[in-house]
């Protein structure tokens, strides 16, 4: 195709679609547009790092269960603080709420793999 790796590197890095690392099974993605952030969603993306011990510069967990994002907007202003899991909306989420949520979500993994 006669393209540069560089050429390659860019366009696969300019694009939030394409990644170069290895993404979980659940990827949540936390609204920290305007309306999310002054409804609190700093808390909640604090309570997803901290429960999966994830990190700014970490986003994926080790068993590639959970990938963790934050985006500008996901465009549902009114149910502030939003997330979404795999593209599914969460909408007025709360540090407890997500909490239980990944509980759940833990809890669905571990059954899977039990059958």
């Amino acid at each position: 195709m006669e393209i540069t790796p560089a050429k390659v590197y860019s366009v696969a890095t300019f694009y939030e679609n394409f990644s170069l690392e290895p993404k979980g099974r659940y990827i949540i993605r936390v609204c920290d547009g305007t309306a999310c952030h002054v409804r609190k969603s700093i808390p909640i993306l604090n309570a997803l790092r901290d429960n999966l011990h994830l990190s700014d510069k970490k986003h994926t967990t080790d068993d590639l269960m959970f990938t963790v994002e934050t985006v500008s907007c996901l465009g549902a202003c009114g149910l502030a603080p939003v997330i979404t899991i795999n593209d599914k909306v969460y909408a007025k989420m709360t540090p407890d709420a997500v909490t239980e949520i990944l509980n759940t979500l833990k809890e669905e993994a571990l059954h899977e793999v039990a059958q």
